[in-house]
């Protein structure tokens, strides 16, 4: 098979790579793990010593394999994920898992070497033009542009060649919405994922040969459905695991920091917090702590590598609130034992303040374009946070509920970017 051009979507949660083929037909690639193929990679890696060469670099697996190799683990594993939230930090210099220091885009590096490897694509990536994409605005407080694509583009070459393009996340989710359209239509893209919420408004003439696009304003913010878990872990776990309470570190009773609640209910925070400053660092808390059992199920979860379980069970409630009023949370950490129900009213207020801060940067896109409302033909929303009911209804709202499109939310973008390198 001959590739026109090849487009792979690395996203916070998961990775997908596409390819246009000489017939100008875009399709998804199936990427394999030991038992199964699937049309997308988690964006997952897990690392575990080298047992017939102990002094070597680590082993890794990905996706599926790696979340399979964790599950199996019987000796030390690190599990890493959520690595795009860290491209624009620049206080990410390295990591160590084990006794080897890992720079950023060297973790990448891994995930794409593994993606590449599983959807058997060397020889596609090696003859045909790259495309990958970005999001408008990278994840975190203050993100650096620069350092974000940078790394970015390094993390690319450790796994293969250069990127020919870099595209932008939400206008390749808007070539793949005028490949299926007809006629002409002023679109807002919503490109809804797991670390950024990034809009495009665009002009389609989707009869054009090939189909003419016209990017009128872009605008993201570095809040979507990670920050959703966010708030399930910080208001729902937290509590039971210490915060609010308090320690006594000299003579007199301090609130246990915010920060350690905070980070740990972060996902690509909590599997960092793993090493010796920190856990120095809460040991001392611990050990004058006033609810000594409800800190030491906090520093379970960390000694233990314990936050993809969390968190697995956190993406679940998420996924039964999406159809259901209510959903069980069942979690243990250590001595604790976290087992409440949550309904979907509760969820839908921890999340209101990102909601509302989504809502004003599509807003804004609006505004940049000198576009109303009323005038959008279509909303194509895309990535797997455009399934939250609530995430729906906000624009359902906005532009009524006509006028919303959606489908291949996980693999429009990854798509899109092949589209854009076959134009």
């Amino acid at each position: 098979m001959r590739a026109l051009s090849v487009g792979v979507d690395f996203g916070t949660s998961n990775t997908v790579i596409a390819i246009v083929d000489e017939e100008r037909r875009s399709s998804v690639m199936k990427v394999a793990s030991r038992t199964a193929s699937a049309a997308f990679l988690p964006s997952i890696v897990c690392f575990r010593p080298n047992e017939r060469n102990p002094r070597d670099r680590p082993q890794s697996s990905a996706g599926a394999d790696a979340i399979a190799d964790y599950i199996a683990r019987t000796g030390p594993a690190r599990l890493i994920q959520s690595m795009k939230s860290f491209l624009g930090s620049k206080s990410f210099v390295d990591t160590r898992i084990f006794s080897y220091s890992y720079s950023l885009d060297e973790l990448i590096g891994v995930l794409l070497s593994h993606l590449y490897e599983s959807a058997a694509a060397q020889s596609l990536i090696a003859d045909a033009p790259l495309v990958v994409g970005r999001p408008i605005e990278f994840a975190g407080t203050s993100p650096d542009d620069a350092l974000a694509q940078e790394r970015l583009l390094t993390a690319f070459e450790r796994a293969g060649p250069r990127p020919t393009r870099v595209g932008l996340e939400p206008e390749a989710a808007a070539y793949a919405f005028a490949k299926r359209a007809s006629g002409k239509h002023l679109v807002l893209v919503a490109d809804l994922g797991g670390g950024t919420s990034d809009f495009s408004v665009v002009q389609i003439d989707a009869d054009a040969t090939p189909p003419r696009i016209t990017p009128l304003a872009q605008t993201g913010i570095g809040i979507a459905g990670d920050r959703f878990d966010y708030g399930i872990v910080y208001n729902a776990v937290c509590p039971a695991l210490g915060m609010g309470s308090e320690f006594r570190p000299e003579t007199k009773m301090l609130p246990i920091p915010l920060w350690i609640y905070s980070n740990f209910a972060s996902w690509h925070h909590l599997s960092m917090m793993n090493n010796r400053q920190t856990l120095r660092q809460i040991a001392d808390i611990l050990r004058t702590a006033v609810d000594r059992e409800a800190f030491d199920g906090l520093v379970h979860v960390i000694r233990n590598e314990g936050g993809f379980s969390l968190f697995q069970a956190v993406s679940r409630v998420k996924q039964a609130l999406s159809s259901a009023d209510s959903a069980r949370l069942s979690f243990q950490a250590g001595p604790v034992i976290v087992d409440r129900m949550i309904s979907r009213h509760e969820f839908e207020d921890w999340i209101a303040e990102d909601l509302g801060k989504i809502a004003s940067t599509a807003d804004t896109a609006l505004q940049i374009a000198g576009v109303a409302p009323r005038e959008v033909t279509r909303v194509f929303m895309t990535g797997g946070s455009a399934l939250v009911p609530a995430v729906r209804r906000m624009f359902a709202q906005r532009f009524t509920e006509d006028k919303l499109v959606g489908g291949d939310e996980f693999s429009s973008v990854a798509q899109g970017l092949a589209l854009m390198g076959a134009a």
